[in-house]
């Protein structure tokens, strides 16, 4: 089974984006999901190799801000519609450190929520995000959750939950 390394936003942004996502998932009939922001994804190893190289990586490191940045739309299905998250130096060295402690190719990492996702076109993905309004939000991270990565998002069950520091 192949899984992903996920930052899920605590509350309160957690039930502003969440609600978003409820409201567009109803309107444009598509899947439900949790708010959260795959720091990698697609790694083909054991969950107990995965959780035992990030607790040795984060185990010393201190809580990590993150802050969302504008509203937008991608063109693949699990990004139909998206908030940025901003980059950061810390954020973007979390994501080369996961990856080479795990033995990954260091493949395009753009931070960011999905809040919708489909198949929609590109002006409806365009009027959908010009729509949204995400006043700009701070979160601290203090936890990974690791998740099966599969097409199914009722699948992305917490397989393990990592503490930061």
């Amino acid at each position: 089974m192949k899984y992903s390394i996920w930052i899920v936003p605590p509350e309160p942004v957690f039930s502003q984006i969440k609600k978003i996502i409820d409201k567009l998932s109803k309107k444009y009939e598509s899947p439900l999901f949790e708010p959260h922001m795959t720091i990698v994804g697609n790694i083909d190893k054991d969950l107990s190799e995965i959780e035992k190289k990030i607790k040795i990586l984060r185990s010393n490191d201190k809580k990590l801000e993150l802050t969302l940045g504008p509203v937008s739309f991608s063109t693949t299905y699990f990004q139909s519609v998206l908030v940025r998250v901003n980059s950061t130096a810390k954020l973007m060295k979390l994501n080369l450190d996961i990856k080479e402690i795990l033995g990954l190719e260091n493949n395009v990492f753009m931070p960011h929520i999905s809040l919708l996702y489909g198949n929609h076109n590109m002006s409806v993905r365009e009027e959908i995000a010009s729509s949204v309004h995400i006043p700009t939000l701070s979160f601290t991270v203090n936890e990974f959750i690791i998740t099966p990565c599969t097409d199914n998002p009722s699948e992305w069950v917490h397989s393990a939950v990592i503490p930061i520091g």
